[in-house]
């Protein structure tokens, strides 16, 4: 009784699927909607068609199977429920389609002959027989089995062909990730040798080109090499003096602006003449304040990272405890500055990591004034 109930709930949930792929699919927010039907439905003839197979192979409507394959019915069962449900997914996605150049071309000797329509009939006509005709004879027809059978075969050759396809566009995919991956750290190794040599070869008049590769997320033996080429200059603290004092520095664009570098030049190498920076380094800190005030209040804004105060305060602390008193109001503004609540920004990814930076701008800032007060 459940499967003729099971049967006539799979026909009716067939056929609302092969209306809804064959008919148009709608766009925009239509195919939200669409694709939510047809995962109700494939969901339903899913589970219905499972339960179909159990309840059969429950009442022994397959016990008519070979006996060297009887011990395996489960699983036999099992596989075929899983062919027949694949294949006719696979046959209403692709009845109005040409299969892709992946898949063999002899799949579309299926779509074409509509497999949609009859690998049904050759599935369920037999299940029907076998759930109420077979109980009444002794030994049953011959026509049922062959339908099944039939049905059965050509389910499980599409279902291999659909599963070779997905091997081999798995296995296409890890060795492209591969190559892309061996390519890139090919262009990496490339790239490196390639700073590596211009770091080495430098011969310009100004450390100005030297700088970048001296920030502190660098690998560290390009970084100490292009500290070394630097110090190498006789005039590299008048350099550093010269980009700390840039005529009109706030309106350079904070990317384009080595105050940043020259700051992680000082955070791993002292220098020699202190007392010479302590005025540029006010005028920086000047600027620095402006910025970070612009890049608070901007919404839109997430240019406070090039600001690294945590680094500021570092250098200040190593190499210039002497002019605590110069740098003090500086730093005091600094101080009100970040204390300012700033708006959300608007870029939602970079939320999180902008509150973390603020905060720990405004620990850097306190914990200086703290030491030094």
């Amino acid at each position: 009784m459940f499967g003729n109930i099971f049967i006539l709930f799979i026909l009716v949930i067939y056929g609302f699927l092969a209306n809804l792929l064959l008919s148009p699919r709608p766009g925009g927010d239509y195919g939200v909607g669409y694709s939510f039907v047809f995962m109700i439905y494939s969901a339903a003839f899913i589970i219905s068609t499972g339960l179909l197979a159990w309840n059969m192979s429950l009442n022994h409507c397959f016990d008519w199977i070979s006996g060297s394959f009887l011990k395996y019915r489960n699983w036999l069962v099992f596989l075929g429920w899983f062919s027949f449900v694949l294949a006719s997914l696979w046959s209403l996605e692709y009845s109005d389609k040409k299969v892709d150049s992946v898949i063999p071309s002899f799949m579309n000797l299926f779509t074409w002959s509509r497999i949609y329509f009859w690998l049904p009939i050759l599935i369920l006509v037999p299940c029907v027989y076998f759930l109420n005709v077979q109980e009444k004879m002794v030994t049953p027809a011959i026509w049922p089995k062959i339908m099944l059978q039939t049905g059965f075969s050509f389910s499980l050759l599409i279902s291999m062909v659909l599963f070779g396809v997905f091997i081999i566009f798995k296995v296409k995919g890890q060795v492209q990730h591969l190559a892309a991956r061996v390519a890139q750290q090919s262009e990496r190794v490339s790239n490196y040798n390639a700073s590596y040599d211009y770091i080495n070869n430098y011969n310009e008049a100004t450390i100005d080109g030297l700088l970048k590769y001296v920030y502190p997320e660098n690998e560290a033996k390009r970084r100490n090499a292009a500290i070394s080429k630097i110090i190498s200059f006789p005039n590299w603290e008048n350099d550093l003096i010269r980009i700390l004092t840039e005529e009109n520095l706030e309106q350079i664009y904070v990317f384009n602006d080595d105050t940043y570098y020259v700051f992680a030049f000082l955070d791993e190498h002292k220098v020699e003449h202190p007392a010479h920076f302590i005025q540029p380094i006010i005028y920086s800190l000047n600027v620095m304040a402006k910025r970070i005030r612009e890049s608070l209040s901007d919404p839109y804004n997430l240019e406070l990272s090039r600001s690294d105060i945590e680094l500021v305060c570092r250098v200040l602390e190593a190499q210039f405890k002497m002019a605590v008193k110069e740098f003090r109001p500086s730093m005091l503004k600094l101080k009100a500055i970040l204390e300012i609540d700033p708006p959300e920004r608007m870029n939602k990814q970079h939320i999180k990591s902008y509150r973390k930076r603020v905060k720990a701008y405004r620990m850097a800032v306190k914990n200086w004034l703290e030491s030094n007060g």
